[in-house]
């Protein structure tokens, strides 16, 4: 079984991975023949493990002055292992910069709404309790989201550091608030409707009480659903050349099998949250009175 080097180039440049240094032009016509595999010291079987990326290519021995044999060995480097990668430092500075200003003005700015809220009794109001929660739920999010993206830019490609428990809590994190803000607005939404078109049925429909309750309901649904995120994560090591251990936080399951997990959150948070919405609109069409008005 012979290794025809333009295979790997070929591979190299689907995959879309790292530039190489040396020119590959010259390799495209040649062929490791038996010959060749004499010459530079590889024989069959590690030529069959290098194509299964089980083999150190570091191990193969290359002089200064053979040219083939050392961009042989950078391709099968960087096919099997990979180039460390990171970010400009100009995007360091700038996705930084920006992050850090929308973490820190979203956390003290939603923070502020429930610090405010909680120390007025006078502001106990529906609207606000479904706010409250709006604001813990972008909280979430935030905490969640933001401050790993930072630390990303200083990292090699998709290297995680928090761990397989911080892989499940962060990504169960990001989906709880991100669900729990389309319930809480949504219940803030009717509850709107409800007081500004229907004023005495909201004296004894829209109440604090029941505003907790609901956001309780809220928040517990969510919790659940998103539960099953603590299980469906894992974290998967990365080949990457470098001195030190790498691994990325990734689905435990193929992308294809969440398919109907992540229709459901459609269905679920965002078309279902409309119907209540809609209703008012095809009401006011039907109604005789407004089209006589109109």
């Amino acid at each position: 079984m012979a290794f025809n080097s333009s295979d790997y180039l070929d591979a190299l440049g689907e995959s879309g991975l790292y530039e190489q240094n040396c020119t590959l032009a010259d390799l495209r016509p040649h062929e490791f023949n038996a010959s060749a595999l004499d010459a530079y010291n590889i024989s069959w079987e590690l030529e069959e493990s290098l194509m299964r990326c089980s083999y150190d290519a570091r191990r193969i021995n290359c002089s200064a002055a053979d040219a083939l044999c050392l961009c042989a060995k950078e391709i099968y480097r960087d096919y099997c292992a990979g180039r460390p990668e990171y970010y400009s430092y100009v995007y360091r500075i700038i996705g930084t910069l920006f992050q850090g200003i929308i973490f820190v003005i979203g956390v003290i700015g939603n923070a502020m709404v429930v610090i405010v809220v909680a120390r007025n009794k006078n502001m106990a109001t529906p609207t606000n309790c479904y706010l409250v929660s709006l604001a813990v739920a972008d909280c979430a999010v935030l905490v969640a989201a933001v401050p790993q993206e930072i630390v990303s830019y200083f990292l090699i490609g998709n290297h995680w550091i928090w761990g397989r428990g911080g892989c499940a809590i962060l990504v169960f994190l990001q989906n709880l608030g991100i669900n729990a803000s389309s319930l809480s607005l949504t219940a803030f939404t009717v509850e709107r409707y409800i007081a500004i078109c229907h004023p005495m049925k909201a004296q004894t429909v829209c109440t604090v009480e029941r505003a907790k309750k609901i956001t309780l309901l809220v928040w517990l649904f969510a919790v659940c659903y998103c539960a099953p995120w603590l299980f469906l994560t894992q974290v998967v090591p990365l080949k990457y050349a470098v001195d030190y251990p790498t691994q990325e936080c990734t689905f435990k399951l193929s992308r294809d099998q969440y398919l109907y997990y992540f229709f459901l959150d459609f269905v679920v948070f965002y078309v279902v949250p409309l119907l209540p919405l809609l209703r008012p609109v095809l009401v006011h069409r039907q109604d005789p009175v407004h089209v006589a008005d109109a």
